[in-house]
């Protein structure tokens, strides 16, 4: 199975019974940015004029004790992602003992230049950590992350990180957002990343939002490009232990402006919740909808979600948003009365 795929559905058939049914159901996953601050100045942030102005962090009294909540109420799991750089926090350690505490399972996508400050925490309690690399080389990565001498210690870090797991645990991934000013990477950098022992390595393209324009030119990249070189990549490399991830319909999906997956509904807010450093909730980054903050009733937060699922308008999501994918697979299977074109009975 595909663990960077939306198949793992398929552990949570009471979801896609309660959707088929019209029932509310509060997320399995919740993505938290502790802080808009990262150490790392990615010339495609699309946040990155927000971190320029001032530094906001999480309330983690408040945010603990809304996880406490949430997890009662469904919440399975948290990833570190969002505005800024996880292990910058410098409570970080003490949170992820913490959450371990609640139940809740932990992941985090990072820049991975701290993640000796976290090490221990992260050997005991991580389900995956997935490092945003970019580079195969440290002029290059001195490039694209705007920072000085950070790569060969990032490739210490991993290789720690690696040497040290005990077991599967956590899975370790790189990955390369690809822009015509770095694809002569592309190829070293999966080399470099199989040799340092990782699980995998996931290819996506950087999309032409955030900063893209101001701080690094539009990407070129046509799928023309970057498909053939990726799948050349994917069957050179591939093998047991470490696995080449392209998903070709995201550079489509970017070069044509537009989602090319139909679909009825977006169903994000039922596996996947986004708590933001100032307290917010939400169910939709890029359409910033709100469903409360960290302080109101979980039980509210469950029902707005299921409001807004009924009443988004779809006309307005980004080419690139990742759960393009899932939408169309769960439609698929929750519109039954559309599915036979997909030739359901294994036929």
């Amino acid at each position: 199975m595909d663990i960077l795929g939306f198949e793992k559905i398929l552990f949570h058939s009471d979801k896609l019974e309660k959707l088929k049914n019209g029932i509310s159901q509060f997320p399995v996953n919740g993505t938290i940015s502790l802080s808009n601050y990262c150490n790392h100045k990615c010339l495609w942030c699309s946040v990155y004029a927000a971190q320029e102005k001032d530094v906001k962090s999480a309330n983690l009294v408040q945010l603990t004790s809304f996880l406490a909540r949430a997890y009662e109420q469904g919440l399975k799991s948290i990833t570190y992602i969002g505005n800024g750089e996880p292990t910058a926090h410098p409570k970080f350690g003490d949170l992820v003992g913490q959450v371990a505490d609640i139940g809740l399972k932990q992941g985090m996508f990072t820049n991975g230049y701290l993640l000796d400050r976290c090490m221990d925490q992260v050997l005991d309690n991580f389900t995956f950590v997935r490092v945003s690399l970019d580079a195969g080389s440290a002029a290059t990565h001195e490039q694209m992350h705007d920072v000085k001498n950070h790569y060969n210690k990032i490739l210490d870090n991993i290789r720690t990180l690696r040497s040290r797991r005990d077991g599967a645990f956590p899975t370790i991934g790189i990955q390369f957002a690809v822009h015509h000013l770095n694809i002569k990477d592309l190829r070293p950098s999966v080399l470099a990343s199989k040799e340092l022992g990782v699980d995998y390595f996931s290819i996506k393209p950087v999309f032409n939002r955030g900063s893209v324009g101001l701080r690094i030119p539009k990407n070129q990249l046509t799928e023309a490009d970057l498909s053939p070189l990726a799948m050349e990549i994917q069957q050179e490399f591939s093998s047991p232990g470490f696995t080449v991830y392209y998903r070709p319909h995201q550079i489509g999906n970017e070069v044509a402006d537009e989602n090319l997956l139909e679909y009825r509904h977006c169903v994000a807010g039922f596996f996947n919740l986004q708590i933001y450093e100032d307290g917010r909730v939400m169910t939709c980054g890029p359409g910033q909808i709100s469903v409360g903050t960290v302080n109101d009733d979980v039980g509210e937060i469950q029902e707005r979600i299921f409001q807004g699922y009924q009443k988004l308008d779809l006309t307005n999501c980004p080419a690139g948003c990742r759960y393009h994918a899932l939408n169309h697979l769960v439609d698929a299977v929750v519109q039954s009365d559309q599915a036979q074109k997909f030739h359901v009975d294994f036929i």
